[in-house]
């Protein structure tokens, strides 16, 4: 309580805390207890030889590399939810490159599958229309969640349907993502045409509905590409997830590594300083190191499934692994459906695509295809623009004041908002249009 004093400066207080009195003793614990959970799992990693170099050669790599037909596959999505409208789009892209190609056949963009509508509108949406009994932005930001991963996967999809010859094929992202916040009743269903048109293994059965709900599209997309005749990675470049420490974890307290009272000291401290794969595996592996990859559930088992445990079961495990591909990043993530065959030389080639980026350490055609398949900022305030203007000449026709009103407060954010607070002796610039608009109608 002595370090509160009423006629104090914040500012000046808080600039002096920060300078002279950075709290040592936290700084010096949190360092202690990474120290100390970083030798458990060195020590577990040694024990089980999941620490593997890989060689990197430079320049000198792509000699043969080159010869390699590779995929690399994003989506970009655009979604603004105003009071009239919900416009939405999303596209997903496939970067092909083969660098011993002549120049014009050396690389292609491909637009796999798109789509462009409105959230709210039954007869340009993606999803059967159904009233959300839950708050409704929620279950809008559920729609587009669900809408951008089925979009990348269906792009991974048409590659093996289409019997590409690849030597390797890689989503920008997890390959299989939780899917329990989708497994609610309010959750809408697939329009038929959309299912038909984005899957084309996929038959519809006509006596089933549910077939066309989001988790039963994932889970047969799932295993479809799970047969492909090449490899195919997901990579997260930021991860916050702990699946293979605590994986790692319970596969050690299983073998007799690490007693159990450890094992739940242990995932306490993770807990508790927010210790994640990213920064702990950061510590453990040096440049051009990999963990290989363990097998791990992301569909994590729950009463609350319901009517979706027996696809829940279905989904496959899933094996995750990570590369350092720099000395000042943190290691990527691998994800895998199944394991890989050729473990060095698929986690090799990963490594020299991240090193043509190499203060980033990511794969060059991963970087490439997320700036291509982005929908730029600009366009959607663009689109947004003429939504807005749209609202506004409905109102101005219907000639009702109030309408009129909400409509210049949307074009013009004319809402309670710090920027809107009043000046001493001022009226704002939004509240002189509506008057004069109100005046003139």
């Amino acid at each position: 309580m002595s370090s509160i004093n009423n006629n104090s400066s914040l500012f000046k207080e808080f600039i002096q805390n920060a300078v002279t009195s950075p709290s040592p003793k936290v700084q010096k614990n949190f360092m202690e207890v990474m120290s100390s959970v970083t030798q458990i799992f060195k020590k577990i990693c040694d024990d089980e030889k999941l620490i593997i170099d890989l060689n990197y050669h430079g320049k000198n790599y792509w000699k043969k590399a080159k010869e390699f037909k590779s995929c690399f596959v994003d989506g970009g999505v655009y979604s603004n939810f105003l009071s009239s409208t919900a416009p939405f789009a999303i596209r997903a892209k496939s970067f092909i490159i083969k660098p011993d190609e002549l120049a014009k056949d050396r690389e292609k963009f491909e637009d796999t599958v798109g789509f462009f509508g409105d959230l709210y509108d039954p007869n340009n949406n993606i999803y059967d229309l159904s009233e959300d009994p839950y708050e409704d932005n929620q279950l809008l930001t559920k729609k587009k969640d669900a809408a951008r991963i089925t979009f990348e996967m269906a792009a991974v999809v048409r590659h093996v349907y289409n019997k590409q010859n690849f030597k390797y094929c890689f989503l920008h992202g997890p390959l299989q993502t939780p899917i329990m916040p989708f497994s609610g009743p309010e959750f809408p269903l697939f329009k038929k045409n959309v299912v038909k048109n984005i899957i084309p293994f996929f038959k519809v059965n006509e006596e089933n509905d549910q077939e066309r709900h989001f988790i039963n599209i994932y889970l047969n997309s799932i295993k479809f590409i799970q047969k492909a005749k090449f490899p195919i990675y997901g990579i997260v470049e930021r991860t916050g997830s702990t699946i293979y420490l605590r994986n790692l974890l319970i596969k050690a307290v299983k073998k007799g590594i690490l007693a159990e009272h450890d094992y739940d000291k242990t995932v306490s401290l993770i807990k508790r300083y927010k210790i994640n794969d990213g920064n702990l595996f950061e510590l453990i592996l040096k440049d051009c190191q990999a963990l290989k990859p363990i097998e791990v559930e992301k569909q994590i088992p729950s009463k609350a499934w319901g009517d979706w445990q027996n696809q829940m079961d279905s989904f496959p495990k899933v094996f995750v692994g990570y590369i350092k591909t720099n000395k000042n990043q943190s290691p990527i993530r691998i994800e895998s459906l199944n394991h890989p065959k050729k473990l060095n030389e698929d986690y090799e080639y990963i490594l020299a695509c991240s090193k043509l980026l190499p203060s980033y350490g990511f794969p060059v055609g991963l970087d490439i295809v997320d700036k291509a398949a982005r929908i730029p900022s600009w366009l959607g305030r663009t689109a947004k623009g003429y939504y807005l203007k749209y609202y506004l000449k409905i109102a101005l026709d219907g000639n009702d004041k109030n309408t009129i009103t909400a409509a210049l407060k949307s074009i013009s954010h004319g809402g309670r908002s710090w920027q809107n607070r009043p000046k001493a002796g001022k009226v704002s610039k939004w509240v002189k249009k509506i008057l004069s608009i109100i005046k003139i109608n």
